[in-house]
């Protein structure tokens, strides 16, 4: 009852406000989203690109990051890193206020980067983007420092992260943290109106919307009134929307679909690498047959990711061979030589292990099968596991794909009984590798993390540390490329593809942006074509 209450105090904070958006007149954009279940619209929570993909249009960065990755002002006019590199100085805008109407400052500031160090909130991106967080100092109303336990270099990279978006304090206050996730309240160019789970969310332009990024060339409130952020996880019927007109750009569009509305003037289409980890798997290395390097490195050299690539993507997309795409920096080179497709080699590394071919073409050891699951949520790409099961059949693998829940996944992170992980993560600054490597974050009974290899490597720790501390980047780079080199040798991470967003859309309309860091579209600058 108590949320209930709340809810309804925030609706009438901002009601006035919202009929106001509704009778204006402007654009209607129709997002089709590949997810049908998100779970929360809160940048401290979430850790999907879905969930982000609504969250970059509700919600502000202090720092702005472009298509390029390049960085302008956003909530904050000016930032200055420490020389020591231990704190970060932000001058924030003295104009900007939340959608439930109280004034954004540097007190709100901090409340979100407090709460978000609060094991109570659960986050699962944004604190490890937070990086070693010690405090903020509020200088004055518009002016904070934020401070670290160590140096932390990636400091201005993850402040243009949406996942470090303020949220309003006031309507977490009324909410709590689960009602503020289901009615989220930001300052971006468009506000919350409505979330029929399932189905749709509804946004509305933000009239008093103005302090765009730095980098747009649009200023004051959007041309577009209203966003439909429609869930249809089917990729055929999203297609059909677009082709209907029900919708106005689809998300995770078909590669063939891709091509052939990139043919047709009635559309255009968007295939932009993101940067950060590219979509892979993790193996891991504390269960069942994992646990010995010889079987991981035969699964690798099993796997033709080329192969597998270009029949999925008919060569738009190109394979991934380290833990960071060729788009981010500090990606190191020598990956590239890393499991290659080598089904002899594959064959004797399972000799040596001790795996014998047995009937049916599976190979067994001391009476067990070489039997693993991979395990994908349906929004992960499922069809490259079954895609993979052929290659990996031919050494003796037997393969099985289980297409699991939300609720399935925490179960299996948190019990250790998770084995193949498809993964990608989305972020301009190799320091996304202490999420995925560093120890400190292999998971454990009610605290999920992302070292889903379950890999513990002290020296790795050490150098994942020293990358994330160093200012200087020539240095930076190569404590990372030793780093990349050590979790390559660890036989834990098998890359497969440069992870893109296959967008397509209607041409009538222009000024999508795609934000790389981010992996999601921007709707703030779209307009009708002339």
């Amino acid at each position: 009852m108590r949320v209930r209450r709340s809810l309804l105090a925030v609706a009438g904070l901002v009601f006035a406000a919202n009929l106001a958006s509704a009778q204006s007149p402007g654009l209607t954009i129709t997002w089709a989203e590949d997810d049908g279940n998100p779970r929360t619209f809160d940048p401290r929570v979430t850790q999907s690109r879905h969930e982000s993909q609504l969250i970059i249009q509700v919600f502000d960065t202090l720092i702005a990051s472009d298509e390029n990755n390049n960085y302008s002002p956003g909530l904050a006019r000016s930032w200055e890193l420490a020389g020591d590199g231990m704190s970060i100085t932000l001058k924030l805008r003295d104009d900007v206020t939340f959608h439930d109407g109280t004034k954004f400052d540097a007190e709100a500031v901090k409340f979100n980067f407090d709460s978000i160090r609060d094991p109570k909130l659960g986050s699962r991106a944004a604190i490890d983007i937070l990086g070693p967080y010690a405090g903020s100092d509020v200088i004055g109303p518009y002016e904070i420092k934020v401070r670290y336990t160590r140096p932390y270099a990636p400091a201005v990279a993850s402040l243009s992260q949406n996942e470090l978006s303020p949220v309003s304090p006031t309507a977490v206050r009324l909410l709590g943290d689960g009602g503020f996730g289901a009615a989220p309240v930001g300052t971006g160019p468009f506000k919350f109106v409505n979330w029929e789970r399932g189905k749709q969310v509804v946004l509305d332009r933000y009239e008093p919307y103005n302090w765009a990024p730095g980098f747009t060339k649009h200023k004051g409130p959007s041309k577009v009134a209203r966003v439909i952020h429609r869930s249809i996880p089917d990729a055929s019927t999203r297609v059909a929307a677009l082709e209907r007109g029900e919708v106005d750009i689809t998300d995770f569009t078909p590669i063939l679909d891709v091509r052939r509305l990139g043919q047709d003037r009635r559309y255009k289409t968007m295939l932009a690498p993101a940067s950060g980890l590219p979509f892979g798997i993790l193996l891991n290395s504390q269960r069942g047959v994992f646990q010995d390097i010889r079987v991981r490195q035969a699964f690798m050299h099993g796997f033709d990711r080329k192969a597998l690539t270009d029949d999925m993507y008919f060569g738009l997309i190109e394979p991934a061979y380290g833990p960071l795409s060729k788009t981010t920096v500090g990606y190191w080179p020598e990956a590239e030589k890393y499991y290659p497709y080598d089904p002899g080699k594959a064959t004797q590394l399972l000799e040596a292990a001790g795996w014998k071919m047995g009937p049916g073409g599976i190979r067994a050891k001391d009476g067990q099968p070489l039997t693993t699951t991979w395990q994908v949520l349906a929004v992960v790409l499922p069809e490259v596991g079954v895609a993979a099961q052929a290659d990996l059949k031919k050494i003796g693998f037997d393969v099985k794909v289980e297409t699991i829940t939300a609720p399935r996944w925490d179960e299996l992170v948190f019990t250790n009984a998770n084995e193949i992980n498809p993964l990608r993560w989305i972020s301009a600054d190799p320091s996304l590798l202490e999420i995925q490597f560093h120890s400190r974050n292999i998971p454990e009974p009610g605290r999920f993390r992302f070292n889903l290899g379950r890999l513990s490597d002290p020296a790795l720790d050490k150098l994942l540390e020293q990358g994330a501390g160093e200012i200087d980047p020539v240095k930076r780079n190569a404590v990372y490329a030793d780093a990349q080199k050590r979790i390559m040798d660890a036989a834990v991470w098998f890359p497969i593809h440069n992870q893109v967003n296959p967008i397509a859309y209607r041409a009538n309309r222009t000024g999508y942006r795609f934000a790389r860091a981010q992996w999601t579209v921007r709707f703030y600058e779209v307009e009708e074509v002339k």
